[in-house]
């Protein structure tokens, strides 16, 4: 275990009982989990832009998020490009 070291840090109650129950539902110790999921985030952010990243919180005034909900419940239909562009045919 020489090539082993010790972190400590603080997260939320929720996100300690979620971590809990993934790995034993999973059958997998934490410090892997913690590890890999270190290692994922640290790569992903050397990789991608930060524009890439969205927020996990998004603050939107009250006509923005009416906005965002009548978009969701009526979407509209996609466009001749995104069509194009999920069939792999886009640029």
């Amino acid at each position: 275990m020489g090539d082993q070291s010790q972190i400590s840090a603080t997260v939320s109650l929720a996100t300690k009982e979620r971590l809990d129950r993934f790995t034993e539902s999973h059958g997998l110790k934490k410090n892997f989990v913690v590890e890999q999921a270190l290692l994922y985030f640290m790569e992903s952010r050397r990789e991608l832009p930060d524009e890439a990243l969205v927020p996990t919180r998004l603050v939107l005034a009250d006509a923005a998020f009416d906005k965002v909900v009548r978009l969701l419940r009526n979407p509209p239909p996609p466009s001749d490009a995104l069509v194009e562009l999920m069939r792999g045919r886009g640029r």
